[in-house]
């Protein structure tokens, strides 16, 4: 079956305050189509080799207050692969105030010197969402530092 792949990226490092949680990346599925992660990259811009590591969560999102847009900077679903079709996908990076009902999947420890993360999900494990819903990067470290990433969806 033909599918159409959307890359989502940060195109500015998004800063962290310490200690406190931070959604930097999401997208949202339009209403008639859910969407499939397919691939994630996470990178961080410490310097300190002392820094004490930090976590990333994958997160479900149903978007049911602060969708991408609304308390967010609205970025660009680029189209990968796949017929050309008006998308309907809406992405957003660094929230001001958090998205409501989050859904922790998957969780990683980072450290904050440099670290870097590039996830391509296998074959028949990657999680979707419903139609209306979608996927947010969040993370949480206990001192200030910049981070960036991105992710690949896919329509189905």
């Amino acid at each position: 079956m033909a599918k159409c792949g959307y890359s989502v990226v940060m195109l500015a490092p998004v800063g962290l305050a310490a200690a406190t949680e931070k959604s930097i990346l999401g997208v949202r599925s339009g209403a008639s189509f859910g969407l499939e992660v397919k691939k994630l990259r996470v990178g961080l811009y410490g310097t300190s080799a002392s820094g004490a590591p930090g976590d990333v969560h994958l997160c479900l999102a149903d978007f049911t207050a602060n969708p991408p847009g609304t308390n967010s900077v609205s970025i660009q679903a680029r189209q990968v692969y796949g017929r050309t079709i008006a998308s309907g996908i809406t992405a957003g990076v660094n929230w001001s105030n958090e998205p409501t009902d989050l859904t922790v999947l998957d969780s990683w420890a980072l450290s904050p010197n440099g670290s870097t993360v590039i996830y391509d999900l296998p074959l028949g494990d990657s999680p979707d969402c419903a139609p209306s819903a979608g996927w947010v990067l969040r993370a949480t470290f206990p001192a200030a530092v910049s981070i960036s990433a991105s992710m690949w969806v896919e329509r189905i």
